[in-house]
């Protein structure tokens, strides 16, 4: 009988340290999975995360693993991202991508924050202005919908797009391993 209730005890004791891993975990987690799925809600998650300085506590979103590169692009610019990424670590040198995504720079210090959506089913476009370092600046964000959540299919800064660096790269020469 002891053994009933110890059993119960660890059960109740896994599910507490299950749910507190659950919580810990979700902010880091795109806004899909947490529920909403808004476009808006998608982006507002990710640019949350961005509001203050990368020097200080805004860390920005984290895409070191290839499961969160996905989380957040469409296969295609996910693979080219990736790919990229590897093809350039063989090589010894910087990946096309030599910035954050999200705001087009290595460092920010953002503030004014602001995310705008226009939904058209399963396409919408975002974009979203703040200040950085006392600069106003814009990113406009393609999205296309993967079923109820959103993936980013491209990234539009003042002077060029995640999809331009790809292709920039490859008309220079560059050749990404075969899949």
């Amino acid at each position: 009988m002891t053994s009933g209730i110890s059993s119960r005890a660890v059960w109740s004791r896994r599910s507490i340290l299950t749910g507190l891993a659950a919580v810990a975990v979700a902010p880091v987690l795109p806004a899909h999975a947490a529920g909403d799925p808004s476009a808006k809600a998608f982006l507002q998650q990710i640019y949350q995360n961005y509001v203050g300085s990368s020097g200080g506590t805004a860390k920005g979103v984290q895409l070191a693993a290839a499961k969160e590169v996905r989380g957040y692009f469409t296969v295609g610019l996910a693979t080219l991202i990736l790919e990229d990424r590897a093809s350039a670590a063989k090589r010894g040198e910087p990946p096309a991508l030599d910035g954050d995504p999200f705001v087009g720079h290595q460092d920010w210090d953002i503030s004014n924050l602001a995310v705008e959506v226009k939904d058209t089913g399963a396409k919408a476009i975002g974009t979203v202005t703040f200040t950085n370092s006392g600069k106003q600046e814009k990113v406009v964000l393609e999205l296309l919908r993967s079923g109820k959540d959103w993936r980013i299919a491209d990234i539009q800064w003042d002077s060029s797009s995640l999809r331009a660096l790809y292709r920039k790269k490859a008309a220079a020469g560059d050749v990404y391993p075969a899949r």
